[in-house]
């Protein structure tokens, strides 16, 4: 088992004001126990979570065993995993616990709705300063160590294109055409902001403010084994990917592509949030 967690007994209801106010703050944070030399996440790993250290220790390392990199030994009170939320990326590092840790635990959208609902510029510039952490890590060498390998790309074998597939995400967030070069790529909410959606190498982020049903993140584009396909990311309503429903009860939240077009629906069948995966060329293409 890769962690042991202790979930929190379910809080009565709460009035309001400022003691109700910091009992939903606490209740929001989950305490976990990982044990000595355990992964708390990895590089790849869907961000779906914000960690703080409560007791212990943990590791953050760049890069592929065993050539990795340590860049930084956390301690009690440190907060990490917040800028794969933030920038709704897949995670650029590894964590694992040094000694047995408990941690407290955030869920990413919580974490987002807190931070960012009533404050987009201050978002857009907490996650400027994540991409520029995230670029300077993997800048990090060691002697006689190699660099470390770009994000693997999309266009191996296969050409990919994400276009929208209802009239909402045209007139109401002006979604056009766009063209994946890097896996794996992240789909879903950035909770509020520009008018147009905010789009980069690794994720495509749609202000929907107050649109429940699209989770942040939602789903991604990725390659398993070589074969391209879509994963449900823990979305509270779940993905369907050409008739498929993924959600958190799926054995395996995971469906292929194939050429042409492909129809990815965030949500329910009536969500507004629908999608084509475009593929032209060889989905089953190794990266």
């Amino acid at each position: 088992m890769r962690q042991q967690i202790r979930s929190s007994p379910p809080g009565a209801a709460r009035g309001r004001g400022p003691e109700a106010e910091a009992e939903v703050e606490n209740d929001a944070m989950q305490p976990m126990i990982v044990p000595a030399g355990a992964t708390v996440f990895r590089t790849g790993d869907p961000s779906l979570a914000v960690y703080v250290i409560e007791d212990g220790e943990v590791a953050i390392s760049v890069g592929e065993a065993p050539a990795s990199i340590e860049v930084a030994r956390l301690h009690a009170g440190a907060l990490f995993g917040e800028s794969g939320v933030l920038e709704f990326r897949a995670r650029a590092a590894t964590a694992t616990a040094v000694t047995v840790t408990t941690l407290l635990v955030t869920d990413a959208e919580t974490f987002v709705h807190a931070f960012g609902m009533e404050n987009d510029r201050a978002l857009s510039l907490v996650r400027l300063l994540c991409s520029r952490l995230r670029g300077a890590n993997e800048r990090v060498v060691k002697p006689g160590q190699a660099t470390l390998a770009p994000a693997a790309s999309a266009q191996a074998g296969a050409s990919i294109q994400l276009l929208p597939d209802h009239e909402r995400l045209i007139s109401e967030y002006a979604m056009k055409p766009l063209g994946v070069r890097h896996l794996p790529f992240q789909v879903g909410n950035r909770f509020g902001g520009e008018i147009i959606p905010f789009g980069s190498n690794h994720c495509f982020c749609i202000p929907a403010r107050g649109e429940i049903e699209l989770a942040a993140p939602h789903f991604e584009l990725l390659r398993r084994g070589g074969v391209l396909g879509v994963r449900d990311l823990g979305s509270r309503d779940g993905t369907i990917v050409n008739g498929v429903v993924l959600n958190r009860g799926s054995r395996e939240p995971f469906v292929p592509l194939h050429k042409d077009d492909n129809e990815v629906i965030a949500g329910r069948p009536k969500s507004p949030f629908r999608f084509r995966v475009r593929v032209t060329g060889a989905p089953s293409a190794g990266t």
